[in-house]
């Protein structure tokens, strides 16, 4: 058996803390999946964001662009978080 490889475990590391951070975002503002996807003019589905923040969607850069605009918050904050969070191995 192979030892798992690490370079192939960080972009799911990366993936699973971008959607952490995209939860406690939202979380932290009161605001429902229903909410956010609403604040996204509905260009997002409740059930998209809710596979995003779980992490078992792959997360295209502009819907990041618009979550990260209906939240108030910059594409590149939520990125170097979530590269911080995955390189450091800080709870996702």
């Amino acid at each position: 058996m192979r030892p798992r490889d690490p370079a192939s475990a960080r972009p799911v590391a990366f993936a699973a803390a971008v959607g952490n951070i995209l939860r406690e975002l939202r979380v932290r503002r009161g605001w429902t999946r229903a909410d956010l996807s609403s604040r996204t003019g509905g260009l997002i589905a409740p059930s998209s964001i809710s596979g995003y923040e779980s992490g078992y969607r792959a997360l295209k850069l502009e819907l990041l662009a618009s979550l990260c605009a209906a939240l108030g918050v910059r594409v590149e904050a939520v990125i170097r978080a979530a590269d911080h969070r995955s390189r450091a191995g800080l709870p996702r």
